[in-house]
């Protein structure tokens, strides 16, 4: 399910990118990444939820999307950078 996560974000990010439509990939990651966060906050204070569950879910499906995602956009931003010259130069 990490490999599956991980594999969606990249793509997703990739292609986004590549297309030019980085403020959709930054809206995206920021939401992945703000729910890290809440998630991780939430295994130490006492929320309403299951500490274990919270802890569980970011690991195993929000940070391998997010790593996936990160790497997916940071692909996509140079081969969209390395097209931009293609083009440029002739």
């Amino acid at each position: 399910m990490m490999s599956a996560c991980a594999l969606a974000g990249f793509a997703l990010f990739l292609r986004w990118m590549r297309k030019g439509q980085s403020g959709l990939a930054l809206t995206v990651g920021s939401v992945l990444g703000a729910l890290f966060f809440i998630l991780i906050y939430a295994s130490g204070k006492p929320l309403g939820i299951d500490p274990v569950a919270a802890i569980s879910t970011a690991f195993l499906y929000i940070l391998p999307a997010l790593i996936g995602a990160a790497f997916g956009a940071l692909l996509g931003w140079i081969l969209r950078r390395k097209d931009d010259t293609k083009s440029q130069k002739g």
